[in-house]
């Protein structure tokens, strides 16, 4: 992250409460937490039978009409608390997420998502393991319901050490697939972009395995859209040493078709599969698509 790589210790720990002044409060503000629970807390309930209605004790809002009314008396259902739901974050930190043109790099606006969902788990009373992959797992963090747990995904989230490299979706999530709990829902968060070969069936197998999985992509905009009008640019490939000199004018519509082809293969694979899927992009605060995502879920 460029903004690491520029100073020591002390900008570090100055980017870590960043980062955590970010998530708290974007979870206040946009009262993420609410709206998390309701989606996955309530995946850990289970119906457990009907009962009757006790009107100084029950809401009436949870009434069930249908069976109240064959029995002509009022029945409200029960619920009873399964085990503990794991949350597991795999964040992608490979060379692509290293890149932005806006005010934060792709990488650290992931992070302030990660940290945040981290930190939901977490006051949700969840247990939340991380990881961080490229080339491979760079490092893992089995999952714990303690805020001491936030703190150490943060602290590794401003790491020098584990960014940077290729991108392998596929081996990242085999071997996520052997440690994860079933009961777990899983976030990938990545752009997406250069994550190799096989990974379609890596991502359909985790799906298999797991109470929900959930796609995040984060995009700069020049990912997608390339700047009008100014000619020929010097561009580099992340993943090689491959240097270019095109015009955007006259490629910049073919850029944008494949952009888009390739964008929507990878949104197609994950809600083929019956995954969440949202896209965001870093000029954009990122609670209002993932909280729209929780929305239309719910139901």
């Amino acid at each position: 992250m460029k903004k690491i790589e520029k100073a020591g210790t002390l900008y570090i720990e100055e980017l870590m409460n960043e980062i955590d002044a970010n998530v708290r409060e974007l979870v206040d503000t946009f009262r993420f937490l609410l709206k998390y629970q309701i989606l996955f807390k309530g995946s850990g309930i289970e119906f457990a039978g009907l009962r009757e209605y006790v009107p100084e004790h029950d809401d009436a809002s949870k009434i069930d009409w249908k069976a109240s009314l064959r029995s002509k008396k009022l029945y409200v259902k029960q619920f009873e608390d399964e085990r503990d739901l794991d949350v597991y974050i795999l964040l992608d930190v490979s060379n692509s997420m290293l890149f932005g043109t806006q005010e934060k790099l792709k990488s650290e606006y992931a992070a302030v998502i990660a940290g945040t969902l981290a930190y939901a788990a977490v006051e949700s009373g969840d247990n939340v393991g991380f990881a961080m992959f490229s080339d491979d797992v760079k490092m893992a963090l089995d999952p714990l319901g303690d805020i001491s747990q936030y703190y150490k995904i943060l602290r590794s989230m401003v790491d020098p050490r584990y960014y940077g490299g290729g991108c392998n979706l596929a081996d990242s999530l085999s071997y996520l697939i052997n440690i994860v709990a079933e009961r777990t829902i899983l976030f990938i968060i990545s752009d997406f972009i250069g994550i190799g070969k096989g990974w379609e069936n890596s991502l359909k197998m985790m799906a298999g395995k797991l109470d929900k999985v959930v796609g995040i992509m984060i995009r700069d905009v020049r990912d997608s859209f390339l700047p009008k009008g100014i000619g020929s640019m010097r561009l580099s490939d992340p993943f090689s040493d491959k240097i270019l000199t095109v015009n955007l004018d006259k490629v910049g519509e073919e850029f944008e078709k494949l952009a888009r082809k390739q964008e929507e293969k990878v949104e197609n694979e994950f809600l083929d599969g019956g995954m969440g899927f949202v896209k965001i992009y870093t000029t954009e605060p990122f609670v209002r698509p993932l909280i729209n995502y929780l929305e239309l879920t719910e139901l």
